[in-house]
């Protein structure tokens, strides 16, 4: 991409000071915030650090002046930048907005280019943007995912490191994903992406708010709960409806914070028959039942395949609904991506056949194995998720419950204490096995999620094997006919993460293997 802007021109959306250079003729073709990918031509935005511990990018600017950089946006002055040859400095109040604007300028406004759809909520996000794949590709529409698998759209495929990208990449993958075509994007906005401004300034076409619960508070997430919950409503002004979990906990809460957004529910609660769905008031359904209902939900056993069958009510339609994807929860998984695809007056036979066949990798994802049990991969990874699962796992009523458990490092510690008390309850049998320690320890990972284990009355019923793969064979070497295997808490991550090294790693790979009798 070959554009260059005058910086006072790139950076009209924000009040600036000038404290060095002249901003009306310093060009710019780049707008980078790591010292690494410094250039001549880029502007470096020194972004504040994130709690005591993090990074200030001010201290990088000298380095970025060292590798061609003569464009700079702080909050304050850089030590080592006064004085020096041919360097411009502006300077706002926030970096962070600052950079989110610049971004979406440089990209000449992407967002309004597509149908983006904003989805938040503690779970529930990747697998809907794949339900919502599965539908607006049955009727024939252009769709593109942004998420925690990565970028989806046409045949591209882009890992991220962020499930909501930075601002340049993420204005830049919607510039691109415009330009091929593409008419909806859904992106999962996540709290962090909130919290640092991501998608600061974009206008979301349609907003999805899933639920919310105790998560990601940790020195390297959110300081409190308090600050967690105040990111995710944060969706709430960025976009003019937004479709709400009517079950979820904290309901009341979530849309007390709405403002002048129209809201539009989901549940398991039966329509409302006096709602006026075409209002086009604020608070459309508060107070009242669900807009889009599931009834009559049914999971059931398809040989060695978990279905789940239910009948959605929405507002001037009712039709069955067959998803291939287990769980009551993907149930309300399944009415807010029928939500969605409604606002957008998708035919209704389109929404089932999507529905049908659905897949979210990594999510409940069943693995086809020649054996007469069933073998799943989830990403759960902390309470409410885990609960969802065995809530689900136990509704088909397995012979016995295997499983194979680990959680990623660096993240709240509280998961593992609480993850190891659900499978000490429900799990008949667990191998606990490293899944991506990072740089904490991974034996005491182990060891704090085996403490949860007994604690909930798990006492023997499980035993340790770091090696994930081994503890995988171990676990299909245990399985019988009529037992549910499940592979949990890596979900569709194809490595493990140590030390800031990637090793490949598949747990579909090692499931392959087995039945092929490769040792």
């Amino acid at each position: 991409m070959n554009k260059t802007f005058v910086l006072k021109d790139l950076l009209v959306d924000t009040p600036c000071e000038t404290l060095a250079g002249d901003p009306a003729a310093t060009p710019v073709s780049d707008i980078v915030s790591d010292s690494r990918k410094a250039a001549p031509g880029a502007l470096f935005v020194c972004l504040p650090p994130i709690g005591a511990d993090g990074a200030d990018g001010h201290g990088y600017a000298a380095a970025a002046y060292e590798a061609g950089t003569r464009a700079f946006l702080c909050e304050r002055m850089p030590d080592g930048l006064a004085g020096l040859d041919g360097v411009t400095v502006l300077r706002a109040a926030d970096t962070r907005k600052a950079l989110a604007l610049a971004a979406a300028r440089f990209y000449d406004f992407p967002a309004r280019r597509v149908k983006l759809v904003g989805m938040t909520g503690t779970k529930g996000k990747t697998t809907i943007s794949y339900m919502l794949q599965a539908i607006f590709q049955a009727a024939g529409k252009s769709v593109g995912l942004i998420g925690s698998n990565g970028i989806f759209y046409d045949d591209v495929h882009v890992k991220l490191l962020n499930t909501t990208p930075e601002p340049m990449r993420l204005h830049g993958f919607l510039a691109d994903m415009a330009d091929a075509g593409v008419e909806y994007v859904f992106l999962e906005a996540t709290s962090q992406g909130f919290f640092l401004d991501r998608t600061y300034g974009v206008d979301f076409d349609l907003g999805l708010y899933t639920n919310i619960s105790t998560d990601h508070i940790s020195k390297t997430e959110h300081p409190s709960f308090e600050h967690y919950f105040s990111c995710k409503q944060k969706i709430f002004s960025q976009t003019e409806t937004c479709i709400v979990n009517r079950d979820a906990e904290r309901y009341d809460e979530i849309v007390a914070g709405a403002g002048d957004t129209r809201i539009v529910t989901y549940g398991f609660a039966p329509s409302s028959s006096s709602g006026d769905f075409n209002s086009s008031s604020s608070g459309l359904t508060r107070g009242s039942r669900a807009d889009y209902a599931a009834r009559n939900i049914d999971c059931r056993m398809d040989g060695t395949r978990m279905t789940v069958r239910f009948d959605c009510r929405a507002p001037g339609w009712e039709a069955p609904i067959l998803l291939r994807m287990p769980g009551i929860f993907n149930a309300s998984n399944a009415l807010a991506a029928i939500a969605v695809a409604d606002h957008y007056s998708i035919p209704t036979e389109h929404i089932q056949s999507g529905l049908a066949s659905a897949v979210s990798p990594g999510r409940m994802e069943p693995v086809d194995v020649p054996a007469p049990y069933t073998v799943l991969i989830d990403f759960a990874h902390n309470r409410l998720s885990m609960e969802s699962l065995f809530e689900t796992a136990k509704a088909y009523r397995p012979r016995r419950i295997l499983c194979v458990f680990g959680l990623e490092g660096n993240r709240a510690h509280v998961r593992r204490f609480d993850s190891g008390e659900i499978l000490g309850r429900d799990c008949d049998y667990t191998i606990l096995a490293n899944a991506s320690p990072r740089t904490d320890d991974p034996d005491r990972i182990l060891e704090d999620i085996a403490a949860g284990i007994e604690r909930g009355g798990g006492r023997g019923r499980y035993k340790i094997c770091p090696d994930r793969r081994l503890a995988i064979l171990q676990i299909l070497d245990m399985a019988r006919e009529g037992d549910l295997v499940l592979l949990v808490g890596k979900g569709n991550v194809p490595y493990e993460e140590v030390r800031g090294v990637n090793v490949p790693f598949s747990e579909r790979a090692v499931v392959d293997s087995y039945f092929r009798g490769v040792s």
